[in-house]
């Protein structure tokens, strides 16, 4: 508990720190150079959205905002002065989204189907929802191929159908499952929060704003899980007990989408409970997705 205690205070800290850069992505830069005294030397940049990291000189400089300076010109400085900028040949990965949509279960890696013998598993409903907290990329030909990394937040929300459906462990700790009639439930719920860090290839043949298509991999470390019930007479009962839940997972994800606004799908490979400790399912997600 104090390793993962630890993680989430690394990763909460990482994430407030690249959170500051994260801004939209605009289209129309894609290399700085730099004058000092009278020499101009090309730096090394590394972009989050409208934010820059500029190295020159073993210097490090912090850009708040690289397209409009203190009076509103393009090309003004901070600690120096922009003197060029090349066009939109610059790759910007569309990894800043934010995306809802449907979560369910498979009991088979790339599957839709769950096994008769999990119907106890059956859900009523499931929501997905994401967030891209920030973004880079290894830019492999201009504007219009590149590898996307990112760091951000996604959630799983499942709503059983059986309503007094209770999930545990038993002394030898392997996940127990019940129907609980002692009282009227309402709900059912288990809820799982992820930090992710996406690493896909995207193609953007006409450019950032145009089409766009994503495939790649998603490292998913489990922050926070809990199961949630509740009464027809309001009452809730939570539990956040580890229910044998692996700690770090792996999901494919595609995108296909057009002038910020798309479609993804999220499926896992890694199985939602650790081996040999609970059932064998697979989550899935797919929705609508917004580039912010």
């Amino acid at each position: 508990m104090k390793i993962l205690s630890k993680l989430s205070m690394a990763c909460a800290a990482l994430m407030t720190a690249t959170s500051v850069f994260a801004e939209p992505a605009p289209n129309d830069s894609t290399s700085v150079s730099v004058k000092q005294s009278k020499t101009d030397t090309v730096s090394r940049y590394y972009s989050f959205g409208r934010r820059e990291v500029i190295v020159n000189n073993n210097e490090v400089h912090f850009i708040k905002d690289r397209y409009l300076s203190d009076d509103g010109d393009n090309g003004d400085h901070y600690n120096f002065k922009f003197t060029n900028y090349v066009g939109s040949d610059k790759f910007h990965p569309h990894l800043s989204t934010i995306d809802l949509g449907a979560s369910r279960f498979s009991s088979k890696q790339l599957s839709v189907a769950i096994d008769d013998s999990l119907s106890y598993l059956d859900l009523n409903r499931g929501f997905h929802f994401s967030i891209g907290l920030a973004e880079t990329a290894l830019p492999i030909v201009k504007d219009h191929l590149g590898i996307g990394i990112g760091i951000g937040l996604k959630h799983d929300c499942y709503s059983f159908s059986t309503k007094n459906l209770k999930l545990g462990k038993d002394s030898n700790g392997h996940l127990t499952h019940f129907a609980d009639s002692s009282k009227a439930y309402a709900k059912s719920k288990l809820r799982n929060t992820y930090l992710m860090v996406p690493v896909v290839l995207e193609i953007q043949p006409m450019g950032y704003s145009g089409l766009i298509i994503q495939a790649g991999v998603e490292g998913n470390l489990r922050m926070w899980s809990k199961t949630k019930m509740k009464t027809e007479s309001g009452e809730k009962e939570k539990n956040r007990a580890n229910l044998n839940m692996n700690l770090f997972s792996y999901n494919l994800v595609g995108r296909i989408g057009f002038d910020g606004w798309g479609i993804f799908v999220r499926a896992n490979m890694t199985p939602l409970f650790t081996d040999g400790k609970g059932p064998e399912l697979y989550p899935y997600s797919a929705g609508i997705s917004l580039c912010l």
